[in-house]
């Protein structure tokens, strides 16, 4: 319990300026609107992707990360630059929102130990601070009928109230009968996939959520949820999909195995 309360107390920091951006209809209108999985670092496979689906220049096309933009892989510097470069949006990851943490104790105290994936954040000023700090939790496009979070919303929850450690880590929910009224309720939290259920199978709508982090499910299409998070960093690929149009998927092969899934236990 005390972990718990102690992880719910860790990506409760550093909240954005807007926690759930909305999107208004004037801004998509007669755009073309592509959301992209978790890049983790994979610079050249962004590039590739952008180029492939034709909105590398495209002043008509909105594109929109769904987190983890960094880590793992090997130029994550080169990635934030880009995502700067083209105006595109992103919610917020957990890896994203843990940078912001590593990167103001390394202000702190320059002697700092940063463990591997994260040792790229040395090399970088303080505006990439601010950039990662105004990273929403959400993204909504009420005209698309669409909802970009990183790891999950638990069904039923108002999105005002969905807490910031599960919209950034959570893969599954697991359920339980209320002893009062006998019905069965939700339990969130539970990030890795040793138990429950993925949370997008008790989505229903009204939107349509896009979300990455689960890598192990990779490439995710059910009624009212996708998702995108298609182990590029792990060697397999990089996927976006239009929202727009026939929502049509786009994808590009890693070039390489930048992280070794194996000593990356629950591939968070």
């Amino acid at each position: 319990m005390a972990h718990d309360e102690e992880r719910v107390k860790k990506f409760n920091t550093y909240a954005p300026p807007i926690p759930h951006l909305v999107l208004p209809p004037d801004l998509v209108k007669s755009k073309q609107v592509l959301v992209i999985g978790d890049v983790h670092g994979c610079y050249d496979e962004l590039v590739e992707l952008l180029e492939v689906a034709g909105v590398s220049n495209n002043p008509n096309a909105i594109v929109i990360f769904v987190g983890d933009l960094v880590n793992k892989g090997p130029k994550s510097k080169e990635v934030l630059d880009l995502v700067c470069d083209i105006g595109a949006y992103s919610v917020r990851g957990n890896h994203d929102h843990r940078c912001v943490i590593k990167l103001i104790k390394l202000r702190e105290d320059p002697t700092f130990k940063l463990e591997e994936k994260y040792k790229w954040i040395s090399e970088i000023d303080d505006s990439y601070i601010k950039f990662f700090k105004q990273l929403p939790y959400t993204i909504s496009i009420p005209s698309l009928n669409a909802v970009i979070v990183h790891g999950g919303l638990v069904p039923g929850v108002p999105l005002n109230k969905q807490r910031p450690l599960d919209m950034m880590t959570m893969r599954n929910v697991v359920t339980s009968k209320d002893e009062t009224t006998g019905n069965m309720i939700l339990y969130n939290g539970v990030v890795q996939d040793s138990k429950g259920q993925s949370w997008a199978s008790f989505w229903t709508g009204p939107e349509h959520v896009y979300y990455g982090h689960d890598a192990a499910r990779g490439l995710v299409m059910s009624s009212h949820a996708t998702g995108l998070d298609t182990k590029c960093v792990y060697g397999h690929c990089l996927t976006g999909i239009f929202l727009t149009g026939k929502k049509q998927i786009v994808q590009v092969k890693a070039k390489r195995v930048y992280f070794d899934y194996r000593s990356d236990e629950f591939l968070d």
